[in-house]
């Protein structure tokens, strides 16, 4: 604790303006995103933290986005599901309209089936 704190006086010498509590939020922070075993791609890496944090995690349902042709699909293959291997009966990902928005790669969480908790609450929801 004693060199975060002097790591944060020689920031304030440089003139940042964060208090200490904001300044150890994002060294932890910087730490866990590059830690090896949580860091599965750059989207992730990020979820992996933000998804077990703060507190304005809620289910929101997808809007469509575009137009004509170009419009995407209102689902999205539900994250939970497909790291725990899960199809439909005829081999199909599984798909929901859930999302959350508050995660930065804005992941597909099915609400009914307990993903949309599993994924915010444990560090390895593929179990």
């Amino acid at each position: 604790m004693q060199s975060m704190l002097s790591a944060r006086n020689l920031m304030q010498l440089q003139g940042d303006k964060n208090d200490f509590l904001k300044f150890v939020h994002d060294v932890i922070t910087q730490l866990l995103t590059s830690a090896p075993r949580l860091t599965r791609s750059p989207s992730t890496g990020l979820d992996s933290v933000a998804r077990l944090t703060g507190r304005n995690h809620f289910p929101s349902k997808r809007v469509y986005e575009g137009t004509g042709a170009d419009r995407s699909s209102k689902t999205k293959k539900c994250r939970v599901c497909a790291a725990r291997g899960r199809h439909t009966p005829k081999g199909v990902a599984i798909e929901t309209t859930w999302v959350c928005e508050a995660c930065p790669s804005v992941p597909g969480l099915c609400v009914e089936a307990s993903c949309f908790k599993d994924y915010h609450t444990k560090l390895d929801y593929s179990k």
